[in-house]
C-alpha cells in the first residue's frame, strides 16, 4: 500500500469507525450529531477526543498482538536477534540475505505506525484547534500529552526500526507525494519533546484499565535521553517514576493477584516471596476468561506494570473462522515460545525394519490403557508401544493445559544451555552468598524437566535416548543429531498459563506488558554507566535482582554487555529487543560506555547490533553444511563451558540490517522528493 493513499484514508475510515462503535456517555448519545465524512464533524467533545485517542490502542495492541501467529508482532521482541529467533532457518530472520526492501514484515510496521500517527495527530489536531469544553482546567492538556505520548511512541519505533523515516505533525488530508525524511536523530528529538510534553501534562492515574499515564511517559522520556546523550536527565525521568513521584508504581516483591494465595504452583515449585515468588505473580492469570489479570496495573495488586497491552478473551469466536490481518483471532504466545517436544516427541526411527520412538514411548504415548479421546492421534504402530495411543497433547500428564498452536520461536542456546559460553544464568548461584538462587531461571519460571504424555519427567526420557545410543555405537539409528535436539527447550511460564477459561486451549488471557517498572530501573542503571557512576548503576541493577533473589552483582561488573544481558534475565520476550539495540548501534550519543565493548560503529563494518547477534544468535546447526554455507553462515570450531569441542554456524546478518529497509512502495509512490533507500538493501 502507498504510503500516501495509506495515510489519506485513515482519517475518514478510522475516526468514523471508532465514532460510531465506542462509549459515549448517556447524555451525548441522546443528542443529535451531524457527522460529515472528515474530521471537521467529528471530536467535537470530551468524549469524542477520548475516542480519537482510544484508536492509537486499538493499533498498538494490534501491533503487539495481531500478528503472533505470523512473525510480524515478534520483530518489535527482536525476533532473529541476540535473544530468540524464529524456528525456520530460512526466512528473513535467520537468513537475512532475505530482508530486502519488498518483504511484507518491513511494510506491515511502516504502514501500521504511520496508521498511528494519523490517529494521533488526528487527536491533537482536535485537541489544539476546536472550541472544546473539558470538565477540568487540567483535562485539555492531559488528553493532549496522553496524543503526544503515542505520536512519541510512534516514532520512536519508527526512528528505531527504519532511521530516517518523514515527521508528520498533523494529520493528513490530501494526496502528498514529496515527503522529505527526517534523520533518525531529528526524529528522536521530536520524540523528546512530545515525551517531555507528556511526561509534563498527563495524568497519574489512567484514564481507562490499558490507558499510559505520566509514568509511562517519563519511562519513555528517559529511553529517548539516552538516545540523545542527555544522561542527566534520563536519570531524572527515571527517579520520578521510581521516587513515586509520577504515582503509586514500585516494583513487586511480595506476593499479590489471583494466585497469591499458593504456595506451590502445580508441579510442587515454591512460590515463597522471598525466593522470587512475586515475580511469577506477574504472570500468573485466573485462567477464567474474567479479564482481571495479573498484569493490568492495580486490578489484582500489581503496582509494577506501566503500561499493559489489551486481550480480550473470546475473540477468537467472534467475526467467523480463520485469522485475518484485521482480527486478533486468539493470542497465539503462549503456543509460539513453547517446544512442541513438549506436547508430544514423535520423533520415530527403524533399526532393521522395527520402529521406535528415538525418546521412549513415554514421550510420545499415554500410559497403557489411556485413549485420550480426540486429542489422539491413535493407536502406536510402533512394535515396543503397540496397543498404546499416540498422544496430540493438549494437557499433560498431571492436567495442566498446554497452549494451542505450535512453536514458533527457538530462545537462542545461552539463554539456557550452561555449556554455552556467554550463558546467562552463569551467576544464578554464588558459594559467596549463600542462599541465593535466581528465581527467573528455576524450573518455577523456565520447567526444563516437564512431564510427558506417559507420565514420566523429560530428564527421564532424555537420559534414555543418550544411554541407548551410547549403547549402540555405530548405529546411526540411535544417534541424537541436532535436527533432533535443536528445538528442545524450556518452557517458559512467563508465556504460558496452568489453566485456560472454559479449558479452551484457544483462551489465553496473557497480555503482554509493554513498560514494567523492573525496566526504568535498566534505564536508569544504563544512564548511571553512561556517566562512569559503575557503583549506582550496580545498586539499580541488584534491586531487580534482590526481588529474584539472585546474587547481587558489584560495581566491576557492571557494563552495556551485563545491563544488556540483564535486560534478557528480566525481560525476555518483553523488552522492545530491536529497539535497544538500534539506539545502542551506529549513534555517536551513546560515547564510551559503548564503544568501550563496541569500539566500530557503522553500517558496513560493525556496531553493536551486529556483534550481539553474531556472537548469540542461533547457530543453525540442523541444517548441512553446504546449505549453511550457501546461505553465507560461517562455520567456527568453539569450545563449550565443559571443555568439549563443538561446532557453530555464526549468524548472516550484516551490519546495516540494524535497521529494516524502506518499503520499495513507499520509496516509489514518494516521487515528488528523493528518499534514499538504507544502505545495504
Amino acid at each position: 500500500m502507498k504510503l500516501t493513499k495509506q495515510i489519506l484514508g485513515i482519517v475518514a475510515l478510522g475516526a468514523m469507525a471508532l465514532t460510531q462503535t465506542a462509549c459515549q456517555s448517556d447524555s451525548d448519545f441522546l443528542k443529535e450529531h451531524s457527522y460529515k465524512q472528515d474530521d471537521s464533524g467529528m471530536f467535537n467533545t470530551e468524549n469524542e477526543v477520548a475516542m480519537a485517542i482510544n484508536s492509537c490502542y486499538k493499533e498498538v495492541n494490534y501491533l503487539v498482538l495481531g500478528q503472533t501467529h505470523g512473525y510480524h508482532s515478534y520483530m518489535l521482541t527482536g525476533v532473529g536477534l541476540d535473544t530468540y529467533t524464529e524456528n525456520n532457518n530460512n526466512d528473513c530472520f535467520s537468513n537475512w540475505t532475505k530482508l530486502n526492501s519488498a518483504n511484507g514484515y518491513s511494510r506491515h510496521w511502516y504502514n501500521e505506525l504511520y496508521y498511528l500517527v494519523n490517529y494521533a495527530n488526528t487527536a491533537i489536531y482536535a485537541i489544539e484547534t476546536k472550541d472544546i469544553k473539558y470538565t477540568t482546567a487540567e483535562k485539555k492538556n492531559e488528553l493532549l500529552g496522553e496524543a503526544r505520548f503515542m505520536r512519541g511512541w510512534a516514532f520512536r519505533m519508527l526512528a528505531g526500526m527504519f532511521g530516517n523515516v518523514p515527521y508528520l505533525d498533523k494529520p493528513t488530508k490530501k494526496i502528498e507525494m514529496g515527503y522529505k525524511p527526517n534523520t533518525r536523530q531529528e526524529v528522536w528529538e521530536k520524540c523528546y519533546d512530545d515525551f517531555k510534553f507528556a511526561a509534563e501534562n498527563m495524568s497519574k492515574t489512567e484514564r481507562k484499565q490499558g490507558c499510559v499515564t505520566r509514568a509511562a511517559a517519563d519511562h519513555m522520556l528517559a529511553e529517548i535521553c539516552l538516545a540523545l546523550g542527555k544522561f542527566d536527565e534520563a536519570i531524572q525521568a527515571t527517579s520520578r517514576v521510581i521516587g513515586g513521584q509520577d504515582g503509586d508504581y514500585h516494583l513487586m516483591t511480595t506476593r499479590f493477584g489471583t494466585e497469591a494465595s499458593r504456595a506451590t504452583d502445580r508441579y510442587g515449585h515454591s512460590l515463597a516471596a522471598d525466593k522470587g515468588g512475586a515475580y511469577w505473580d506477574l504472570f500468573a492469570t485466573p485462567g477464567n476468561g474474567s479479564g482481571n489479570t495479573n498484569q493490568d496495573y492495580g486490578v489484582t495488586g500489581n503496582k509494577e506494570a506501566l503500561w499493559t497491552s489489551q486481550f480480550s478473551v473470546g475473540n477468537y469466536s467472534n467475526g467467523g473462522s480463520g485469522d485475518a490481518w484485521w482480527r486478533m483471532r486468539n493470542n497465539t504466545m503462549e503456543g509460539d515460545f513453547m517446544s512442541n517436544k513438549v506436547r508430544n516427541c514423535g520423533t520415530n526411527r527403524t533399526d532393521n525394519g522395527v520402529k521406535f520412538y528415538l525418546f521412549g514411548d513415554d514421550a510420545m504415548c499415554y500410559p497403557a490403557g489411556v485413549q485420550g479421546g480426540s486429542s489422539s492421534l491413535g493407536v502406536s504402530t510402533s512394535a515396543i508401544a503397540a496397543g498404546r495411543y499416540q498422544a496430540n497433547n493438549t494437557r499433560d500428564s498431571i492436567g495442566g493445559g498446554y497452549a494451542y498452536g505450535s512453536n514458533r520461536n527457538w530462545p537462542c542456546r545461552y539463554i539456557f544451555d550452561p555449556l554455552e559460553p556467554g550463558y546467562i544464568w552463569a551467576k544464578a548461584t554464588d558459594p559467596a552468598q549463600p542462599g541465593k538462587a535466581d528465581f527467573r531461571c528455576s524450573e518455577t519460571m523456565m520447567q526444563r524437566d516437564w512431564y510427558t504424555p506417559g507420565g514420566t519427567k523429560w530428564s527421564v526420557q532424555w537420559k534414555y535416548a543418550k544411554d541407548r545410543e551410547r549403547a549402540h555405537p555405530g548405529n546411526s539409528a540411535y544417534v541424537l543429531n541436532a535436527s533432533d535436539t535443536l528445538d528442545i527447550f524450556p518452557r517458559f511460564w512467563k508465556f504460558s498459563q496452568e489453566k485456560h477459561p472454559n479449558g479452551d486451549v484457544k483462551e489465553c488471557e496473557y497480555e503482554p506488558y509493554l513498560i514494567r517498572i523492573a525496566e526504568t530501573y535498566l534505564l536508569r542503571a544504563e544512564a548511571y554507566l553512561a556517566k562512569g557512576d559503575k557503583q549506582k548503576a550496580a545498586d539499580d541493577i541488584n534491586v531487580i535482582r534482590d526481588r529474584a533473589n539472585a546474587p547481587r552483582c558489584s560495581a566491576a561488573e557492571v557494563d552495556i554487555d551485563y545491563i544488556l544481558d540483564e535486560r534478557t534475565r528480566e525481560l525476555f520476550g518483553e523488552e522492545h529487543r530491536c529497539i535497544t539495540l538500534n539506539r545502542l548501534s551506529v549513534n555517536p550519543n551513546c560515547g564510551s560506555y559503548v564503544t568501550s565493548k563496541y569500539p566500530t560503529q557503522d553500517e558496513k563494518t560493525s556496531n553493536t547490533l551486529y556483534e550481539r547477534v553474531r556472537k548469540y544468535g542461533m547457530s543453525w546447526n540442523n541444517a548441512t553444511d553446504q546449505v549453511n554455507a550457501d546461505f553465507g553462515r560461517e562455520k567456527v570450531i568453539y569450545t563449550k563451558n565443559d571443555g568439549a569441542k563443538s561446532i557453530r554456524f555464526i549468524p548472516n546478518i550484516k551490519p546495516y540490517n540494524y535497521q529494516q529497509p524502506i518499503p520499495d512502495d513507499v520509496i516509489k509512490s514518494n516521487s515528488g522528493a528523493e528518499y534514499p533507500q538504507n544502505y545495504g538493501y
